[in-house]
């Protein structure tokens, strides 16, 4: 059966008038539009270093999930929960009704993927022209030394050779 290509289009309010749409459909189909623009408008909401290693996933039964590649940003995150939803809801006063929390997880090779496919990356073809800093070279070692000092009261060394780790490698962009 041939179906007409008016069944696939959403008319508004000027519809056939022997159409009856279902009001169940209209709220998904708006609900995916507010959050593809969520996705694209992240970098506004979270700013620029947290939306380079976070991206909102999925909102499902009242509950937003952001997707992280490290769990060092998704515990930063998690903090400015608060925050993160009072910016959301001033973009898209939509989505006041269907967030109620948001929920962080960590998986860095799914992360990748959507990250790849929904956000372009100007930044990142830029950051991989860049050299890295080799670990004996004289900026290294002083980008190291800062970090040390910045992060010597954090007790849990994993911990603290993470965010060594990334305040180099921010340094190292800076430059």
């Amino acid at each position: 059966m041939l179906k007409k290509l008016g069944q696939f289009i959403d008319f508004g309010s000027s519809a056939p008038q022997g159409r009856r749409d279902d009001p169940k459909k209209s709220a998904q189909m708006s609900d995916s539009f507010d959050f593809l623009s969520l996705i694209k408008g992240w970098r506004e909401i979270a700013g620029d270093k947290l939306s380079e290693h976070t991206i909102p996933l999925k909102n499902q039964n009242g509950t937003l999930v952001i997707l992280s590649n490290h769990s060092a940003f998704a515990n930063e995150l998690s903090y400015m929960e608060l925050l993160l939803k009072k910016k959301i809801f001033a973009r898209f006063p939509s989505l006041e009704k269907s967030i109620k929390n948001i929920k962080f997880i960590v998986d860095s090779t799914h992360f990748q993927k959507q990250y790849s496919q929904f956000v372009i990356q100007p930044q990142k073809i830029v950051k991989e022209n860049q050299q890295t800093l080799h670990q004996f070279s004289p900026e290294f070692i002083r980008l190291r030394k800062e970090a040390e000092e910045i992060f010597r009261d954090i007790e849990d060394a994993e911990i603290k050779k993470s965010m060594i780790s990334l305040y180099i490698q921010s340094g190292n962009n800076k430059a």
